[in-house]
């Protein structure tokens, strides 16, 4: 049964978790701090700045959980960037269409095309009958950062996904519609990302002191004209249905004044929904979805 961690700039999170038929099985989990400061995620200045700290809580949970080697990795979502991009062709192989990609994403990029570590995934065809990509892209030198971690730790990183796609992965069985989208935070940061035909798309990651402050009212605008801006230049069809996570006690009152605002449904995501029966480790906190980017990191495929 495959591992799969979460590091976030707050904590790190360690599960074994499999997908079978849509249900998840989640057999162990286990959590633990990490010093404020510690890790402080960028996608393009130093992201450790406590290496020892991190490696150190990292190997505490390979030891109380049993996990060495290796495992599946969420990364906080700042470390990338994700674009789609749209081409005439693009090379078979996978290796050499990753450089060519990467090369097309040049202008994009806040450091060399050379330095780019780039994954992708079809994105189907656009109006103009151009092939399209969806690219998650990062800074070769920054992953390798947390690669070294990851080693110092006892573990080998098989895959790097950002933390919304991995948490995606976990939802997928309630993304099942043709455009979704996850309002999901991770401490100041929320990220809104929309998936189509169950894949990601693109996203906005938003920025804010509190995005739960002045009752919502700034974020749900934000969300709101990302949601148009997404439509009118990027050519994503209407969203049906926008899933809210991480906002702490007032997720639900998000919730309900997105669904005013936007007249979209809108649901708390709750992945209870999608565990299996009586597949919940003894003693798990009841907040079954503060694991959800750890388990769609296990899920993923390699």
């Amino acid at each position: 049964m495959p591992w799969g961690v979460e590091i976030a700039s707050d904590r790190v999170r360690l599960c074994q978790a499999t997908s079978r038929g849509g249900r998840l099985r989640l057999r162990r989990a286990a959590e633990a701090p990490v010093p404020a400061g510690a890790i402080q995620p960028s996608f393009k200045n130093p992201n450790l700045a406590d290496a020892a700290a991190a490696t150190g809580a990292l190997r505490d949970l390979g030891r109380r959980s049993g996990c060495r080697g290796w495992v599946r990795v969420a990364l906080p979502d700042p470390l990338f960037i994700l674009r789609t991009i749209a081409t005439d062709e693009l090379p078979d192989d996978r290796n050499a269409a990753r450089r060519f990609l990467s090369w097309q994403a040049r202008d994009l990029l806040p450091f060399p095309a050379e330095q780019a570590r780039l994954d992708f995934c079809p994105a189907g065809t656009g109006v103009d009958g151009k092939l399209r990509f969806t690219c998650l892209i990062a800074n070769d030198r920054i992953l390798s950062e947390y690669e070294r971690v990851l080693q110092d730790a006892g573990f080998l990183a098989a895959t790097l996904d950002a933390r919304s796609v991995a948490l995606a992965q976990a939802a997928s069985p309630l993304l099942d519609v043709p455009a979704a989208a996850l309002l999901t935070a991770d401490g100041t940061r929320t990220t809104l990302l929309v998936v189509e035909a169950g894949r990601p798309r693109l996203w906005r990651i938003l920025v804010a002191d509190d995005p739960t402050g002045d009752d919502g009212v700034r974020l749900i605008r934000e969300v709101a004209d990302s949601l148009a801006f997404f439509r009118e230049a990027e050519d994503v069809g209407p969203v049906e249905h926008l899933f809210v996570h991480g906002l702490g006690r007032r997720t639900g009152e998000c919730a309900t004044g997105l669904a005013r605002w936007l007249e979209l449904p809108v649901s708390v995501l709750d992945l209870a929904a999608v565990l299996g029966p009586g597949t919940r480790p003894p003693g798990l906190a009841d907040e079954l979805t503060r694991w959800g980017a750890a388990l769609g990191a296990a899920i993923r495929p390699c």
